[in-house]
This record gives structure tokens, C-alpha cells and sequence, in this order.
């Protein structure tokens, strides 16, 4: 498919980007192979005929559609009198290799440093359901690449970035009514409300009527994440609440959330965030 991809904290390093418009119609798509950048473009008024490999794409106006680096493109038809479009040229994420897919299921309080290490796989094409606001952000984007401000490079690139995960979460969005998504979000539904008590896999097969195998194969697969290291997160969320609006120590708070003892708290705590709850005590602020 020749997905393209972004690791989750790094901005796309737009090389150039623009706005065309072909008035009589005698242009058509380039024929290239652009070995480091990736392409995007996005039509505000016809349509464009687009071949990369074996994958043929027509863009109407409102469409989108990415194209990978490294990978042969071309036009097909001529564009139609007016056609109009906006493109960004951008490089390639050399630093993907190995790296999660970033989840959508990510429901849990904590923010971790592994959610901004992950990467996004964008829509291959798609419209937008907001034609006017897509347009205002490229656009604005234009503008300030266009700048003479020694910012302006970040600007644009920092706009492009709100852009780009506009349309990963409006597709993301558009997928929530799968099967697979209905099943993983009533299981999300059904920790958060029972936060406070021990599960087992039997309350999960009752709960959803599936077999907890196949519960746990594909709560993994959508989060990426166990349904036990999500568990764990829910309660060091609820550790972190109480260190913050109490002066309980870590072995009253290992005990009323149900821990076996406080060394395994701080264990689980430490997988969890990186830091044992001292540490993380020490760097909060707290009531008085």
C-alpha cells in the first residue's frame, strides 16, 4: 500500500510546499521516483489522475492522498481546466524502523514517554469533512513558510504536523464503528468501570460473551498493550491522583488500592512510569 509514516514526536521536515492551479488544463502529475521525500497533496477545485506502481488514484476536490518516498509515481489524465491543489513536499522518517503504532485506544491518564515514540500511519487518501477549515490550515501554512521570520520554517512545519494528525485522527475516527473497535472500546468501558476491583477472565468473558483468549489476543493487537499492563495503569493512575490530593505514603496507598505489598506497588508502579513512586513523589507538587 506504501503507507507513509511519522514517528509521533518529530514535526515533518517540509523540504517545499506551494499552491498551483492549472487554468487550461494542459498539466498532468509528475513522473518521478523522489528517493528521500514524501508527497502529499490535497485538491481544492477538479480532480487528479494518479498512478504510484500498481495503485491508481483519482483525487477529487476535498481528497487528499499521500505518496511514499522511494516509490515511483506519475500522472495519468491531463488535469481539467481550473484544477486547483495545494502540495507539501516533506522528508522521509529515517528513524521508524521497530517503532509501535500509535493507538487510538490510549485512554489511560498517564501520559507516558512511550505514547510520543510511537509512529502514525497515515491515510492513504481520504476527504475531508471540512473543506474550508482544511484549506484555511494549508493556507496559514503557506503563509508562514513564506515568512521572512527566522521561525518560519518551523511554523510551517509545526502546521503541517496539526494537519497531518487532523486527518490520522478524523480516519482513525471513521474506522471507530468496526467490530473489532466496538469490542475493544466495551472493554475499555468496562475497566475503567471496574477500576477498583480485581478482574479475572471470567468477568470478561461474562461482560463481552467471548472467549478471553481471543479478548486478550485482540486488546493487544488494538492497543498495543495487555489487558494486565492496562489494568496496572488504570491503578498507578489512581496512586498518582492520591499522592497528589493526600499526604498518604506509599505503603497506605499500596494498600488501598489493593496491592499485595508495597515492594510490588513500587515495582509495578516503576514498569509503569519509569520512576519509583519515591522519586515521583519527590517531583510533584503536592497539597499542603
Amino acid at each position: 500500500m506504501y503507507e507513509v509514516k511519522l514517528q509521533a514526536n518529530h514535526l515533518p521536515k517540509i523540504r517545499e510546499a506551494g499552491h498551483m492551479k492549472d487554468t487550461e488544463g494542459t498539466l498532468r502529475h509528475p513522473d518521478r521516483t523522489m528517493e528521500s521525500i514524501n508527497v502529499f497533496f490535497y485538491v481544492k477545485h477538479g480532480a487528479i489522475h494518479v498512478f504510484e506502481k500498481e495503485n491508481e488514484y483519482r483525487i477529487q476536490a476535498g481528497g487528499y492522498l499521500f505518496l511514499k518516498n522511494n516509490t515511483p509515481h506519475w500522472g495519468g489524465d491531463f488535469y481539467t481546466p481550473g484544477t486547483e491543489w495545494y502540495y507539501i513536499h516533506f522528508y522521509a522518517d529515517p528513524s521508524l524502523d521497530q517503532k509501535d503504532e500509535f493507538s487510538p485506544f490510549h485512554n489511560s491518564p498517564i501520559l507516558l514517554d512511550r505514547t510520543y515514540s510511537s509512529q502514525l500511519t497515515f491515510p492513504k487518501s481520504g476527504s475531508v469533512s471540512h473543506r474550508e477549515c482544511t484549506e484555511k490550515q494549508l493556507s496559514s501554512m503557506i503563509h508562514a513558510l513564506d515568512s521572512p521570520s527566522a521561525f518560519s520554517a518551523l511554523q510551517a512545519c509545526s502546521l503541517t504536523y496539526q494537519l497531518f494528525i487532523d486527518l490520522y485522527s478524523n480516519a482513525i475516527n471513521g474506522q471507530a464503528g468496526t467490530r473489532s473497535s466496538r469490542i475493544i472500546s466495551r472493554m475499555i468501558e468496562f475497566l475503567h468501570r471496574n477500576k477498583h476491583a480485581k478482574l479475572v477472565s471470567k468477568d470478561f468473558e461474562n461482560e463481552l460473551e467471548m472467549n478471553y483468549a481471543y479478548l486478550s489476543s485482540l486488546f493487544k493487537k488494538q492497543t498495543g498493550k495487555s489487558i494486565t499492563a492496562y489494568k496496572n495503569e488504570l491503578l498507578i493512575a489512581q496512586a498518582i491522583d492520591l499522592f497528589k490530593t493526600s499526604n498518604l505514603n506509599v505503603t497506605e496507598v499500596s494498600s488501598t488500592l489493593g496491592f499485595s505489598n508495597p515492594y510490588y506497588f513500587s515495582r509495578v508502579f516503576k514498569r509503569v512510569t519509569g520512576v519509583a513512586p519515591s522519586v515521583y513523589i519527590n517531583e510533584l507538587y503536592r497539597n499542603p
